[in-house]
């Protein structure tokens, strides 16, 4: 569990930068429009819309592992749940009661 949040840390950590990255090529693209020619506007079109590209690509590889993360936790409690079939009734009926239970006090 713990190589998990590690991951999710690492990964949140990675998009972050790459958020910052963004946004200074974004402010430095406002920048040179307002004081700047077409060449200088252009080269920073230029740089952001890499940037974009590589947050894009980035953003799909987050969610691929999201993806693989979510199945494999599926695929765990599935097996699980038939290994102890009376564990899985006791705790969602456990789970259940207590919902009832904060429910009733509202």
């Amino acid at each position: 569990m713990n190589t998990t949040s590690t991951i999710s840390t690492t990964s949140d950590d990675n998009v972050s930068q790459h958020l910052r990255a963004l946004a200074d090529e974004a402010e430095a693209l406002l920048k040179a429009t307002a004081n700047a020619g077409d060449q200088t506007y252009e080269a920073v079109r230029a740089r952001l819309r890499e940037e974009m590209q590589r947050m894009r690509e980035r953003l799909s590889e987050l969610e691929a592992a999201a993806a693989a993360q979510v199945k494999y936790a599926a695929r765990v409690t599935d097996e699980t749940v038939h290994q102890h079939p009376y564990a899985a009734m006791g705790l969602a009926a456990l789970g259940g009661l207590l919902v009832g239970v904060v429910l009733a006090r509202r």
